[in-house]
């Protein structure tokens, strides 16, 4: 009788850890600012959860904590490769983000501190030629900041302070030639030097 009570109890431990480790289908589940609830208990979610497409593909799957998004997340593209990957603390987007191409290039880079865009970000073509590379901080466009033609060659590059365009900018065409010089105080454009529209062009 005690070893038939011994797997009866080790047998509702197996099954209850089957049906704790259960994936929670995003489907099912409302919001209040950044929390999740079940929407029939509307309890915090704890668990894995997944959304999906309509096709039946995984689409994004991760883990909630007292409601809040915790750990790794992963986005996914239809064909099943990754998408995008990012960490999350406390519900916030917390360290390295990085997304991809369907053909599993790398498509982009960043960082977040606290939710907020923080340090460098840069994206790529799917050549792997930059289209950018700029920095943040807190948030806010913050220092050098360049973007490229398509081809890969520079086209403009700058500086930020705190999200506001500041000193000189310089333009570039694709064959590499300068073709316009702008100057910012505060994001005011107060010069502007070449290939300037007219409304840019200062009275002499």
């Amino acid at each position: 009788m005690k070893n038939y009570f011994i797997i009866y109890i080790l047998s509702f431990c197996f099954l209850s850890n089957i049906s704790w480790g259960q994936n929670i289908l995003e489907e099912k589940l409302i919001y209040r600012g950044n929390l999740a609830f079940h929407q029939e208990s509307d309890e915090p979610v704890t668990g894995i959860v997944i959304s999906k497409y309509e096709t039946g593909e995984t689409k994004e799957k991760g883990e909630y904590v007292d409601g809040l998004r915790e750990f790794e997340w992963k986005e996914f593209h239809q064909n099943g490769t990754v998408k995008s990957t990012i960490n999350y603390k406390n519900g916030f987007k917390e360290g390295p983000f990085e997304i991809y191409f369907e053909d599993g290039k790398i498509k982009a880079l960043g960082n977040y501190v606290k939710g907020l865009e923080d340090g460098n970000w840069q994206e790529f073509s799917n050549e792997g030629n930059f289209l950018y590379i700029g920095n943040y901080n807190q948030g806010n466009l913050n220092g050098r900041w360049q973007t490229f033609h398509l081809n890969g060659r520079l086209f403009s590059m700058g500086n930020f302070i705190e999200g506001q365009k500041e000193g000189l900018w310089e333009y570039f065409n694709e064959q590499g030639e300068l073709f316009k010089i702008q100057i910012f105080e505060n994001d005011v454009l107060i010069k502007c030097e070449g290939k300037c529209p007219a409304k840019e062009e200062e009275s002499d």
